[in-house]
């Protein structure tokens, strides 16, 4: 009887989780796919919480309030960052959600939510700024040593929201596991087949568009099955999308506690859904991190028809 209450018990988890992940990757015009905006005219600024983004131009300060900083593009465009959630930002009685979806970024867990209101004048007084209002705000949670941060871009037009979303793409923090592999490794060096890997199908063949290299012979460097519980995994995986045949490169860091300080997409050829689906199913499932083995390193998975395989590659890559 007890085995079998434990039973319900682990199936209960799994189905929430695996809710969890199929509203984590439903879609919303594509607010969590990484637009390819040209930034190197936008403005760098060191914000709260350790958090760094590109302002774009057009776009000036207008003030402070604590940890809080607004910028502001005319009477209608605001970026405000800051820390916790942002949702204290939104303060109206009839704010709607529109979507929601969860990404990475620089190397940290990012929830993406959309809203929608409308500001009314008070009778016989036109302020200008009555009419709808639509916001994008990326939630940054907490890791490690840094704390909760948001970063929000509110306009009066929906395109606008959509057209300036790239910055949410250009936040970074101190030690982003992203800017570590770009300094590391080339895009030659990072692309591997998966050799003494764990596999959740026998003989899984490796994806077809990434040539062959053996891992650089690391110390320490844990084995697959001791970074992620594959099991859960494939569970969930086969209750989401299909993820199709291709493989992913994820970086990951850990800190000294050995909680998950920094996760993030070092290369891939899947598609950005999947990419999404697999980072936010594997960030749940990694087990707890050796103290004896690297803080950092590369966790490649390849998918085929046969399923998910896995394998632990360095930092630096491979070479052939």
């Amino acid at each position: 009887m007890r085995r079998f209450v434990l039973s319900c018990s682990v199936f209960a988890a799994a189905c929430i989780v695996a809710s969890r992940v199929q509203a984590s990757t439903r879609p919303t015009d594509d607010m969590c796919s990484q637009p390819k905006m040209k930034t190197d005219k936008w403005q760098s600024r060191d914000e709260a919480g350790g958090l760094t983004l590109l302002v774009p131009p057009g776009f000036v300060s207008n003030g402070s309030n604590g940890d809080t900083h607004r910028y502001v593009n005319g009477e209608h465009r605001s970026i405000i960052t800051g820390s916790g959630s942002g949702t204290g930002l939104l303060r109206y009685h009839d704010v709607g959600e529109t979507g929601e979806c969860e990404t990475v970024i620089a190397g940290r867990r990012v929830t993406m939510t959309m809203y929608h209101w409308v500001v009314e004048d008070p009778g016989l007084s036109a302020s200008g700024n009555a009419g709808p209002q639509f916001a994008a705000v990326a939630r940054f949670y907490a890791t490690g040593e840094l704390r909760e941060v948001f970063v929000a871009l509110i306009s009066n037009a929906p395109s606008d929201v959509k057209y300036f979303r790239q910055l949410f793409w250009t936040v970074s923090f101190p030690g982003s596991p992203a800017s570590e592999v770009a300094a590391a490794a080339t895009p030659a060096t990072l692309v591997s087949a998966t050799p003494a890997a764990t596999t959740d199908a026998a003989a899984a063949p490796a994806a077809a568009a990434a040539p062959a290299c053996d891992p650089v012979s690391v110390p320490g460097l844990p084995a697959a099955d001791a970074v992620l519980d594959s099991s859960v995994v494939r569970m969930l995986i086969a209750s989401a999308a299909p993820i199709p045949k291709g493989y992913e490169l994820m970086a990951l860091q850990f800190a000294g506690s050995g909680e998950l300080s920094g996760m993030s997409v070092a290369q891939s050829d899947l598609p950005e859904a999947s990419q999404r689906e697999l980072s936010s199913v594997i960030a749940t499932n990694l087990k707890p991190h050796d103290a004896h083995a690297p803080s950092t390193f590369l966790l490649r998975i390849d998918s085929s028809d046969t399923g998910l395989r896995y394998a632990v590659l360095p930092m630096s890559g491979c070479t052939h």
